[in-house]
């Protein structure tokens, strides 16, 4: 009889480790990183920002494009790019990605629209001018200039609020519209994200002039998630992987050099 309760008990202990083992099992594979599309992190760019994402949406090249190459090797995903504008990242609504980086500074009233990941990297806002303006230019000058900016970003509220120009401000709906307007002197001066002018620049130097100084507190940029993804505590494990071990300095150095530190601010 003692015999055969041993039996039972072991019998029982058998069935439930194999329980136990089948339930750690599943909880492995549901592990894996929640995206949109099963093994697959869609990741929104806006195509035209120069330094962050340029090119055809099957192969873009930049600091963004490089980011989400990154994430989602730590992640052990594939990657999908989709072209999304950045005026329509604070839009209430369904998205159709899983990570948005479109280099957004981290702002308090941003937060309440929408998850940020863990900043990516900081740096500030810059003063690109046209190439028709010459000498030095400070605070006093740049507000006799004519100004222009890109529509929802952290430049428009610090030339409005801030700078507070004499002249109108212009306002353009994308980078590459608010460039093309500073080149053909349409504007005198574009305030926007010192990367991104250092980027311009650097791949258009006959088409601007100077970039005259860095206005503006840091500013702290990171990616976009839809308020309440499951997909934040894996995107900021990677971003902070990729920042620990150096990835993400060599790939700010790759893009934009030591302009983001170098460049003075404007008094």
């Amino acid at each position: 009889m003692e015999r055969d309760t041993r039996h039972q008990i072991a019998l029982i202990a058998a069935v439930v480790a194999a329980a136990l083992f089948a339930a750690g099992a599943a909880a492995r594979v549901d592990a894996s990183p929640p995206t949109k599309k099963h093994g697959v992190l869609t990741v929104a760019v806006e195509l035209g920002a120069p330094g962050f994402a340029e090119g055809k949406i099957s192969n873009p090249q930049g600091f963004s494009t490089d980011v989400a190459r990154a994430v989602a090797k730590r992640l052990g995903l594939k990657l999908r790019f989709v072209n999304y504008p950045f005026t329509h990242l604070f839009v209430p609504g369904s998205k159709p990605y899983d990570l948005a980086l479109e280099f957004a500074t981290i702002t308090p009233y941003r937060k309440r629209l929408v998850d940020f990941s863990t900043p990516e990297i900081a740096s500030s806002l810059g003063v690109l001018v046209a190439k028709d303006v010459t000498g030095p230019v400070n605070l006093a000058r740049l507000r006799k200039l004519q100004v222009c900016v890109k529509q929802v970003t952290t430049g428009f509220a610090y030339v409005e609020d801030v700078l507070r120009p004499t002249a109108l401000i212009l306002e353009y709906p994308t980078t590459a519209s608010a460039f093309a307007a500073l080149s053909t002197s349409i504007c005198d001066a574009f305030v926007f994200d010192l990367p991104a002018l250092v980027a311009a620049k650097h791949a258009n130097p006959d088409r601007f002039g100077a970039i005259v100084g860095r206005v503006g507190p840091p500013e702290y940029y990171g990616g976009l998630l839809p308020k309440g993804s499951a997909m934040l505590p894996y995107i900021n494990r990677a971003i902070a992987s990729l920042k620990r071990d150096g990835t993400m300095k060599k790939i700010a150095t790759k893009h934009f050099g030591a302009a983001l530190t170098a460049t003075p601010m404007l008094r």
